[in-house]
């Protein structure tokens, strides 16, 4: 895959819209959720700053209910081959939109994403024609969008194709290796994958389906929606890499080596006590965004209890912390 970037910081500018010939059929997209390699927790203002990747560019920031910053989106040109499930073959020639986002002064998600569409020309066009449309990615062939979207939500090799992964990877490490960090956490945990791809249609409903996944810290989501819908299936799919990071590393992490440090009468109160007071609160579904949102959650929720699995890992959390007070251990 061949790449270029720049950025740019007009959120109304995120996603292309095109003419009803070039309107997105499909969108792909992947999402990285890992803990900010610094021990304390961030101030709203150094957020920014460390969302500052561009310098002059504003970012985004809300501070309630949860406090989330949000880089100017940096944009990547590509041209390269899509991966084709079974039969068919495409070239993807456009720009990628990525950007970071920090909850709450502790979380830190990369993100990349890409609408497809049909191609204008049945040649490659010169680079200005695609960079007026960020976020694109013309199609040149007429592989069918199932296709398209098995071959990508199925490729362990990004690399021979679109590869979503190494942009989000970049713009997590280039977060990562800020001067603004002290380069240590209060908590070892695992970086979380989100791979996406949406179906898109002009009178489609938006739907959300979870695929299972052998790999460990890898997820994989369908989706559809009308074009107009794209903005908010990226924040849902932005929410949920958040919500299972969450999930994942209270039940798969903490609470795990918690036991463990018990049974060692070893005291794992300081591990304990950071996901209650700076992962538990984080867990905010975001129904409160819109209607549409709120249905695309309530339908997950439906199949999977995100929720209600999640309280019930807390509950396992205080028991443990009121064990320990109970029964001091030997520092760990």
């Amino acid at each position: 895959m061949t790449s270029m970037s720049r950025t740019t910081t007009d959120y109304g500018a995120r996603l292309a819209q095109p003419e009803d010939a070039t309107r997105p059929f499909l969108a792909l997209g992947e999402i990285r959720t890992c803990l900010i390699q610094n021990r304390g927790t961030l101030s709203q203002p150094t957020s920014v700053a460390l969302m500052q990747l561009t310098p002059g560019s504003p970012v985004s920031k809300v501070d309630r209910p949860v406090r989330r910053v949000v880089s100017p989106e940096q944009v990547t040109g590509v041209d390269c081959r899509l991966q084709i499930a079974r039969e068919g073959r495409g070239r993807a020639i456009g720009t990628v939109l990525s950007h970071a986002v920090v909850t709450n002064g502790r979380i830190l998600q990369g993100t990349a994403h890409a609408a497809l569409t049909k191609a204008t020309s049945d040649e490659r066009r010169e680079w200005q024609h695609y960079l007026r449309r960020r976020g694109a990615l013309e199609v040149l062939g007429s592989p069918k969008p199932q296709n398209v979207i098995d071959g990508y939500l199925t490729d362990l090799s990004p690399a021979r194709g679109l590869d979503l992964t190494s942009i989000s990877d970049r713009i997590i490490d280039t977060v990562q290796q800020s001067n603004l960090l002290n380069h240590s956490t209060a908590l070892r945990a695992s970086t979380a994958v989100v791979r996406w791809a949406a179906t898109l249609a002009p009178d489609a409903k938006p739907t959300v389906g979870i695929l299972k996944s052998d790999l460990s810290n890898f997820h994989v989501i369908r989706l559809s929606g009308t074009p107009e819908d794209l903005p908010m299936l990226i924040r849902f799919c932005q929410e949920f890499a958040l919500h299972e990071w969450l999930l994942t590393t209270v039940q798969d992490v903490i609470i795990p080596r918690a036991e463990t440090d018990i049974a060692r009468d070893r005291d794992p109160l300081d591990a304990l006590l950071f996901a209650l007071n700076e992962l538990v609160p984080l867990w905010m579904p975001p129904t409160y965004l819109s209607p549409g949102m709120k249905a695309l959650w309530d339908a997950l929720e439906s199949r999977t209890h995100f929720s209600l699995l999640f309280g019930r890992q807390v509950s396992r959390i205080r028991d443990l912390r009121d064990q320990v007070r109970i029964r001091p251990l030997r520092r760990s």
